[in-house]
């Protein structure tokens, strides 16, 4: 269980039909849709005002009562031999103390591995997206912490940009090898040039984004990140607000070691080359990208 599934189930179930109407609408416009909107668009149910959510809800139980039934059912806390599955992660390393937290304390603990808990087993968990734990380098591999033993392997579908849904992989029940691999949707194109990584980067994440604006012309500005201090060049498309309320959208100046056939996933083109993805880390890469494997 989730912390957004669970959520979602306490909106649905509560007898408040204006409460659930403000749930959809408020995540149709942060994401586009949600899981009732998908409901409704397969029943043909069109949400125009909390007066017919309520007939809306009544036809989403009638059709869709298994899938209900399995969101219920999903296990908050799986323990397996070697491994503790979680979606947030666990406030203590006293597993007897489980049964005293509440639901959403093992759901959504932000930024868990930061906590300092070591645990016995490897806790596995999600929520927290990955990129968040680099302040250097924008990364979306799983992070694995032996020393905590503590394993993150959200991806950031559907919330970051650099998004890619990663499979955590274990050998089997009596094991600790474990691998991973991932997936995104890009657009995939094949370096033609090679091109050294750069020094002394920035990953600026959503929970350290203040920015000044010292400079700007049509397409870039150049900003002072607030906590560090540093100085960069950034396309006007990742800045928000204005004055003391100037925010970056995760946004890193990294430029990545690329070699002369290399994979790409393609995020983001702009006059700096294009913003990539290799191997689950993104940065900028100013050189010529082909879209087949036809590379020099």
């Amino acid at each position: 269980m989730g912390n957004v599934d669970a959520y979602a189930l306490l909106v649905f179930d509560d007898d408040c039909d204006e409460k659930l109407f403000h749930y959809i609408m408020e995540r149709k416009e942060q994401f586009g849709t949600c899981l009732f909107l998908e409901m409704c668009c397969e029943l043909g149910i069109e949400i125009l005002s909390p007066e017919n959510v309520g007939a809306a809800k009544k036809l989403i139980r009638e059709h869709f009562t298994k899938e209900f039934e399995f969101l219920h059912a999903l296990p908050t806390v799986i323990e397996t031999q070697k491994f503790i599955f979680v979606h947030g992660g666990l406030p203590s390393n006293n597993l007897d103390k489980l049964k005293d937290y509440k639901l959403f304390e093992l759901l959504k603990l932000d930024g868990f591995m930061d906590k300092g808990i070591c645990f016995e087993k490897f806790i596995v968990v999600g929520h927290w997206p990955v990129s968040l734990y680099n302040d250097v380098i924008l990364q979306s591999n799983p992070v694995i912490n032996k020393k905590q033993k503590i394993i993150s392997i959200d991806g950031g579908c559907g919330i970051k940009t650099t998004c890619q849904l990663n499979a955590f992989m274990i050998e089997n029940i009596y094991s600790i090898n474990f691998s991973h691999d991932y997936y995104d949707n890009f657009r995939i194109g094949y370096a033609n040039t090679p091109q050294e990584a750069s020094v002394d980067s920035i990953n600026i994440r959503w929970n350290d984004s203040e920015v000044e604006i010292v400079g700007k012309d049509d397409e870039n500005s150049t900003i002072v990140h607030k906590t560090s201090g540093k100085i960069l060049e950034v396309p006007n498309r990742y800045i928000s607000g204005s004055g003391e309320d100037t925010h970056c959208h995760e946004y890193t100046d990294y430029y990545l070691n690329v070699s002369v056939g290399d994979k790409l996933s393609i995020i983001d083109k702009s006059s700096k080359g294009y913003f990539v993805k290799k191997h689950g880390i993104s940065g900028w890469f100013d050189g010529e990208i082909v879209f087949n494997e036809t590379v020099k």
